[in-house]
């Protein structure tokens, strides 16, 4: 039996509340740029941040704007995108954090694997991104 989709107001509703969410995450990530931080770099909380914000932006947008939804959901996937490459390129260093903080431990097994996979989710992504673009620029849209 197929659950009954939320109402118009429930979804405007959560709409708003994960665009409020991201825009908070994403203007308290944009305060740190710049600045010495701990373990979460900025810019990770920014495009995080915009991500759910227009992840918000289609639940509140009509159903009968196909175009404006379609954009919506071509930045949102391409901050999922961004946020990978930026993870898995970006600048800085790129280990597993361990327990043990001996830089001359040997590298883990699974740390090779864990990169390549890594990578590889960022380039499906990067894919996904541009087959939305492609989709929002087009004006092709998913049938129902």
């Amino acid at each position: 039996m197929a659950a009954k989709s939320p109402s118009r107001r429930k979804q405007i509703a959560a709409g708003l509340l994960a665009m409020a969410a991201g825009l908070g995450v994403a203007a308290l990530a944009a305060s740190h740029l710049g600045k010495p931080t701990g373990r979460l770099d900025p810019v990770v909380g920014l495009i995080t941040g915009f991500a759910l914000a227009f992840a918000g932006a289609i639940l509140v947008v009509p159903e009968r704007r196909k175009g404006l939804r379609a954009w919506a959901g071509a930045l949102m996937i391409t901050f999922i995108a961004l946020l990978l490459d930026w993870v898995a390129l970006g600048p800085g260093e790129h280990r597993v954090a361990t327990g043990v903080s001996n830089a001359a431990v040997r590298t883990h097994f699974w740390e090779v694997p864990g990169r390549v996979l890594l990578f590889s989710g960022a380039v499906l992504f990067n894919l996904m991104a541009l087959w939305a673009w492609l989709r929002a620029f087009l004006g092709k849209t998913a049938r129902a």
